[in-house]
């Protein structure tokens, strides 16, 4: 049954990394909302609070795997709002320097803006795992 949703998504699922080490591409998650000033202006750093409660300065988190960023984009949709989400999927090649997020082992900062250029593509999360019908499933029975 994996084998059959592996092969069928492949695309989507192939993880880049794993931890703290980083493939050739990371990831941001975002509302879909701010997506028109992000393909515009780019990705910015920002502060805030974060999941934990603790504030932060300055930083622009991103995820070294689709599937850590799918997620955190589930947790988001969990306890925020009613908000959907997009994951950016940018090229590793945007990364200066970064710090490991010790309290998500898939997560990384830094604390400078990323231009719009490292966009690679930009995913729905909702349409990441709904692109099943039941012809995908016919071999297994």
């Amino acid at each position: 049954m994996i084998m059959i949703y592996l092969k069928t998504y492949e695309k989507y699922l192939q993880s880049d990394s794993r931890g703290y080490n980083i493939g050739e591409y990371v990831y941001h998650v975002t509302p879909l909302n701010k997506l028109d000033i992000i393909k515009e202006e780019g990705l910015k750093p920002q502060s805030g609070i974060s999941l934990n409660g603790e504030k932060f300065k300055n930083r622009l988190y991103l995820a070294t795997s689709l599937i850590a960023a799918y997620d955190i984009s589930v947790n988001f949709g969990s306890y925020r709002d009613d908000r959907e989400y997009a994951i950016i999927k940018l090229s590793s090649d945007c990364l200066k320097e970064y710090d490991e997020d010790p309290l998500f082992v898939h997560g990384i900062y830094v604390d400078y803006s990323i231009s719009e250029k490292y966009i690679i593509e930009i995913i729905n999360c909702n349409d990441l795992f709904d692109k099943f019908d039941e012809q995908d499933f016919e071999d297994l029975y």
